[in-house]
């Protein structure tokens, strides 16, 4: 489907068109010879223009090339196929669309010199820097005559759907068992293997392996130091928890509900190496909830929902409550709020006596606003909790924030 404009005039096309309705009338007072070629040479150059460009955009047509979804700080490949159906060349063109996931908001592109009968396709590229499920529709073709004069546009309904993921950054010290840590502290082997009794395999020795580890057989057969994995069978489920309430949500570029869907993007792609189950459930402009399944299969799953996830009415709390039933006793719950309450607090105290595990992740409004006010509200002082959160702040480090919450 296409739909065309009216012709416009270009700031050029009215100093022409003024200047021979001006000589015009100077011929009439003065009836000179001179005035009168310039008004109609004016005159005459409106019309061939105004011609020329009525028919600038005549026989061009504009299709979508296909192109895959990106993540935010990606550039995305847009492609479009115009093909020109006349046996006459075409000149420049400027192409324009309106995206919601670029800085700039409207894409602007000149499309070289069409051949006769020929096609091109144009890739555009552009920067993602919002997440979303995004719909593409209108695209304008603008065109014009060779003088400048006059400008024509058309409009072509290209639908296409475009989702753009959100940031997923490494976490490779995310330590999923509460009494896990770093291979440097303890010389234990850490990788997708663990610390039970059920052998796994052999690796190559590193540096801050223990002595014991050495599976010696290995190691004469390979002429290299060896050492035994074994599986991890501590963490079985995880489950993500991210709070999505408009009224919390800060107005800044990276506002606290951005990077806590960084943060949870980035555990779900962390535990699709692992084997272990995965849910997720999340407030917002609608509840969101994802099963426990295999962690590999719920990750693209998981992404998806993050890249729509859009800030509402839908609380975390009720969130929470739909998924509570589906998770087990030892599950590692990742908590991802953007603010504290009691009736939280006392949610997530129950979760831990209850044998979870839970890590807190706080980030409220004020730390992420462009004055960082100190938020001057306080919880009820007669609330005891055994529970504490981890505040952040955009200069927080991911995996440095994901970690301390183990320590609370």
């Amino acid at each position: 489907m296409k739909a065309a404009k009216y012709i416009w005039l270009t700031w050029r096309g009215w100093v022409i068109l003024s200047s021979a309705l001006l000589w015009f009338l100077i011929s009439l007072v003065n009836q000179t010879l001179f005035a009168f070629l310039l008004a109609s040479f004016a005159a005459s150059l409106s019309i061939v223009s105004f011609i020329s460009a009525l028919f600038s955009l005549h026989g061009i047509e504009v299709r979508r090339a296909p192109s895959g979804d990106a993540s935010v700080g990606q550039v995305i490949s847009l492609p479009l196929e115009i093909v020109n159906l006349r046996r006459r060349r075409r000149q420049d063109l400027i192409i324009q669309e309106r995206l919601f996931c670029t800085p700039e908001r409207l894409s602007l592109h000149i499309l070289p010199p069409l051949p006769r009968k020929g096609k091109t396709v144009l890739d555009r590229r552009v920067l993602a820097v919002h997440r979303g499920e995004f719909k593409l529709d209108e695209v304008i073709l603008r065109g014009g005559d060779p003088a400048g004069l006059f400008f024509r546009e058309r409009k072509f309904s290209l639908p296409a759907p475009l989702l753009v993921y959100p940031p997923v950054l490494p976490v490779s010290d995310l330590f999923l068992h509460k009494y896990e840590a770093s291979p440097t502290s303890t010389g234990q082997p850490i990788s997708t293997a663990g610390t039970s009794q059920d052998f796994y395999g052999v690796r190559e020795y590193h540096i801050n392996d223990a002595m014991r580890y050495i599976h010696w057989r290995s190691s004469a057969r390979y002429g290299k130091l060896m050492v035994k994995e074994f599986e991890r069978n501590a963490v079985t489920a995880v489950a993500i928890l991210i709070d999505a309430q408009e009224q919390f949500v800060s107005k800044t570029l990276l506002s606290n509900l951005e990077y806590q869907v960084q943060a949870a993007a980035s555990i779900a792609a962390h535990c699709a190496g692992l084997y272990c189950s995965l849910s997720f459930a999340a407030g917002g402009s609608r509840l969101r909830l994802i099963q426990p399944k295999s962690a590999a299969a719920a990750r693209q799953d998981i992404l998806y929902n993050l890249a729509a996830l859009k800030p509402g009415n839908v609380a975390l709390l009720p969130a929470m409550n739909a998924l509570l039933p589906m998770l087990g006793k030892n599950t590692v719950v990742f908590c991802l709020s953007l603010s504290e309450s009691p009736a939280l607090r006392r949610a997530l105290d129950s979760l831990l006596q209850s044998g979870m595990d839970v890590r807190w992740c706080l980030a409220p409004r004020q730390s992420f606003s462009l004055t960082r006010e100190k938020d001057k509200k306080t919880l009820d002082s007669g609330l005891k909790s055994i529970l504490k959160p981890v505040h952040v702040t955009p200069e927080t480090n991911l995996e440095q924030a994901l970690n301390q919450a183990l320590c609370i």
